[in-house]
């Protein structure tokens, strides 16, 4: 499914969506929920053959595959982030979404830590 169809997708959702968060907000989040999914699935499908491509392109440029596993993680991290917060939104929560945000902030630097302790290898083994 390529990207036009997924557009057409959503313009098509946005009506119901609308009519549906007058009368019953919490069938208007669960309907919205279920088109971020399945525009989720449909991008992860597309994007597996891109995955293989960078993971090719890094090995061809002698960076780590872990290092580029971490970034890739970092990514996916930042997306799921982003699509919940929105979400808790949509569902009228700001104080959620920013909940939301504040965690992913903290997973992507957990999951960055093997990065950050390869630099600080790197740095002190220029000044031992």
């Amino acid at each position: 499914m390529d990207i036009l169809k997924l557009a057409v997708l959503c313009a098509a959702c946005l009506t119901p969506v609308a009519l549906l968060r007058k009368k019953t907000p919490e069938q208007a989040l669960l309907l919205t929920a279920a088109i971020v999914a399945v525009v989720l699935v449909q991008c992860l499908t597309v994007a597996a053959p891109l995955l293989e491509k960078l993971r090719a392109l890094f090995s061809r440029a002698g960076v780590e595959t872990a290092y580029a596993a971490v970034l890739l993680r970092i990514l996916a991290a930042a997306l799921v982030t982003r699509f919940c917060a929105d979400l808790c939104r949509d569902g009228g929560s700001q104080a959620l979404a920013a909940a939301v945000e504040t965690a992913g902030a903290v997973a992507a630097l957990v999951i960055a830590l093997p990065l950050l302790e390869a630099v600080v290898g790197l740095l002190l083994g220029y000044f031992t």
